[in-house]
């Protein structure tokens, strides 16, 4: 029997860290699109409605808090993994309230954003682990 792989959205205003993010994604993962904006990131998980969006903390024109909040006005939206370089445990938090599931520091992607998005899509919280090393 086959299982279609999780569909995915990927987001960030940094092209390299985009292409590391989604070659770490496509092992395990549809990535179905992937933007360099905010408002293109939501215009995306729209278009598209994945499964998931790993957005950026800060990109232009939208940031993921805000795309987050207003994909949660949808009764139907998708499970939302932030990555930033904030480490900081109020702006962690206030991810969090927005709606986001998972956080993740970029300087542990290579080790928790998998975990952090199996998580996601199990309705599991995630935050990296405080250390960086």
């Amino acid at each position: 029997m086959y299982l279609p792989r999780p569909r995915i959205i990927a987001a960030d205003d940094n092209p390299a860290f985009l292409r590391e993010l989604t070659s770490l994604l496509a092992v395990e993962f549809d990535v179905v699109a992937t933007a360099a904006d905010g408002k293109s990131a939501l215009d995306f998980i729209r278009c598209y409605k994945p499964d998931l969006a790993v957005l950026d903390l800060g990109m232009p024109h939208l940031n993921s808090m805000e795309i987050t909040k207003e994909l949660t006005k949808s009764s139907e939206h998708p499970a939302v993994v932030i990555c930033s370089v904030e480490t900081d445990p109020e702006i962690v938090e206030a991810v969090r309230q927005a709606g986001a599931i998972a956080y993740v520091f970029k300087v542990r992607i290579a080790k928790d954003l998998i975990l952090a998005v199996k998580s996601a899509l199990q309705g599991k919280p995630f935050v990296s682990p405080i250390s960086i090393q």
